[in-house]
């Protein structure tokens, strides 16, 4: 079954904790010329906000992938681990 990105939500349902599971210390993020976060995650869970010089990350909608700390040439998470036992993303593909 191939899947479009745009599409993932159909299928899937979230679990979401209070405490998030991702950490961002958005004033490394300041300094950051890239923004890789904002345009990689496919959750769009990053959005950076020119006019206050702010990034903003949402873990309700995280897809748990790995790719925000992959593509982060900053070393900006200060946590960065699965959501606790029960709570997070579920994929539902079949």
């Amino acid at each position: 079954m191939k899947i479009n990105p745009d599409e993932i939500f159909d299928y899937t349902s979230f679990a979401i904790d209070r405490e998030p599971h991702i950490v961002v210390d958005t004033a490394v993020c300041v300094g950051c010329d890239q923004r890789a976060c904002t345009i990689a995650c496919p959750a769009r869970c990053y959005s950076w906000d020119e006019a206050s010089r702010k990034l903003t990350f949402v873990h309700d909608g995280c897809l748990e992938c790995g790719t925000c700390y992959v593509v982060c040439s900053r070393d900006a998470f200060t946590r960065w681990r699965y959501p606790q036992g029960g709570f997070g993303v579920s994929y539902r593909l079949t």
